[in-house]
């Protein structure tokens, strides 16, 4: 009311002066009614964990059949489309990213304009049609437009609202809401794979891919109801929040997701036939799948607490250079199973944080209420990273490792992790330019 009292004082009286202020409560209130719940909460309130654990289902969903296509990959590969190349059946799941992160710009935009559960409903149908239509599916370029695009698109309706809810609800633990909320993928992939390898061995792929969309629409169906805003967004124009892009910690966000999207789904898709190539069978790549997606339950609960303290700045840039020194020796050097699985762990305690701290990030710069918005232009880069790293990775293994190692799909995934970490870098340089405090060693 302090701000509402410095713009009317002077010409109103003591009555219009109350008469405003009934006014702008009344309307308040109005804003609040929906999907704010029945009033506006302070951040950090116990409140805040129920659309937050509902995102964290979610996830479950939408990450899971990313982290989990190893499963699908390997099967395609070694089993349905034997004699197609890697490149050709990366597709399917490099569209699932690509779409599901390129798309939200739009997603993001509408969730903030027409409400996050009108939008995250439209998810869980796509996402359940996909499913059910690529059971059907018996040629790869099926595949590629239903699993893949068709899916992927859902995934961008589900995600938008997502991403923004656990950064809006809290403050000082904001961090750890984050984290919490995006373990959920990891989560997924864990009974995803479990489950899908299950399901293939025992009834099909074809059951396998109509059960996992009769769970997707049950589930997201329910969680989708406790998607609350804390913060109602502002009425705009335009379709984007054409003012982020004007700052350059915007684009050093933005370059920062391409770059590791471009690198890090190389072990994710090609582990299973590594552990193939070193004789051991495919129950054992789904297994490899498991122990990274429950690594990464860990890191990304444990990289929000350490956010909290530290900065969450400080930590992704330490996780992206942790990642750079644990993929590449123990990947290459691999002559066993062993070490396979000392990597999955390691690697999915310290790589993925970046997908729990980027919103973080935003959130700590740009407007609580325009979060889907930004969030949504920053993974527009993000799906394009995943594209052209995942196609890449795939002709790299077709025409220079030549089915027979990974060393130079490594090596590309390892540079594009460790560019990342230069640029996180840059913007922490940027940011402690701008303050009083310039020194090196501080809190970002």
């Amino acid at each position: 009311m302090a701000s509402s009292d410095a713009n009317i004082k002077g010409d109103l009286t003591v009555e219009s002066t109350a008469a405003l202020s009934q006014t702008s409560i009344t309307s308040t209130d109005k804003n609040a009614r929906g999907e704010t719940g029945p009033t506006i909460r302070p951040p950090d309130c116990a409140f805040g964990w129920i659309p937050t654990l509902a995102v964290m289902v979610n996830y479950m969903f939408i990450f899971g059949a990313s982290n989990s296509y190893g499963v699908f990959s390997t099967y395609y590969l070694n089993q349905k489309f034997v004699g197609t190349s890697a490149s050709t059946l990366s597709w399917i799941g490099s569209l699932i990213t690509t779409f599901m992160l390129g798309c939200s710009f739009l997603t993001g935009a509408l969730a903030d304009k027409k409400g996050y559960r009108l939008t995250a409903y439209i998810g869980t149908i796509l996402c359940t049609a996909a499913y059910i239509l690529a059971s059907f599916c018996n040629h790869v370029w099926q595949l590629i437009l239903t699993q893949g695009i068709l899916f992927g698109l859902g995934a961008s309706f589900l995600f938008a609202p997502s991403v923004s809810i656990p950064p809006q609800w809290f403050s000082k633990h904001r961090g750890l809401a984050s984290g919490v909320a995006v373990a959920g993928s990891s989560l997924g992939g864990l009974w995803f794979t479990a489950a899908t390898q299950a399901m293939i061995d025992s009834i099909g792929a074809e059951w396998a891919l109509r059960i996992l969309g009769i769970l997707t629409f049950v589930v997201t169906g329910v969680m989708n109801l406790f998607y609350f805003r804390r913060v109602p967004a502002k009425p705009r124009k335009n379709i984007l929040e054409l003012q982020a892009a004007k700052r350059l910690t915007f684009w050093l966000v933005s370059l920062e997701s391409f770059a590791m999207y471009t690198g890090y789904w190389a072990l994710t898709f090609y582990i299973g036939t590594t552990a193939r190539q070193l004789g051991g069978t495919f129950q054992d790549g789904s297994n490899l799948l498991l122990v990274l997606n429950a690594g990464s339950v860990v890191g990304r609960i444990l990289a929000g607490l350490i956010a909290d303290k530290f900065g969450s700045i400080n930590t992704l840039l330490l996780s992206l250079l942790l990642t750079v020194v644990i993929e590449m020796p123990l990947w290459i050097k691999a002559t066993s199973l062993a070490p396979l699985y000392v990597l999955c762990a390691l690697y999915g305690i310290v790589s993925p944080t970046f997908i729990s701290l980027n919103p973080v990030i935003v959130s700590n710069h740009f407007d609580t209420d325009v979060l889907a918005s930004v969030m949504g232009m920053t993974n527009l880069f993000s799906g394009i990273g995943g594209l052209v790293g995942n196609q890449v990775q795939g002709v790299i293994y077709d025409k220079y490792d030549k089915h027979e190692q990974f060393t130079n799909t490594i090596v590309f995934s390892a540079m594009f992790v460790l560019f990342a970490g230069l640029v996180i870098a840059c913007l922490r340089f940027h940011i402690i330019r701008k303050r009083t405090d310039k020194r090196f060693f501080q809190k970002v």
